[in-house]
């Protein structure tokens, strides 16, 4: 049993470390030739969409939440406090 779970380490390791140089060695690459072509790194077109995604997530449920207020008062409260943090 532990000598299976020694296996299965090393093999997460060996995977891992290879996915993860396979990763960046092109971004590295990139920035050692001066490079400014985004387009070498499958990584590098993913980013912008894990903000996007990330923004979304944060905002939608505030928005939801905005519809919700039954009170005048606090729904323009709510309202100026999201529109001054720029979560609209």
């Amino acid at each position: 049993m532990k000598t299976f779970l020694l296996v299965g380490l090393i093999v997460e390791l060996t995977v891992g470390g290879l996915l993860l140089l396979g990763l960046l060695s092109p971004i590295s690459e990139a920035q050692s030739d001066g490079a400014t072509d985004n387009a070498t790194s499958p990584l590098v077109e993913f980013l912008p969409d894990i903000g996007k995604i990330y923004r979304a997530a944060l905002t939608a449920p505030l928005q939801e939440v905005e519809q919700e207020i039954e009170d005048e008062e606090i729904a323009r409260f709510y309202h100026r406090l999201i529109e001054r943090y720029d979560l609209d």
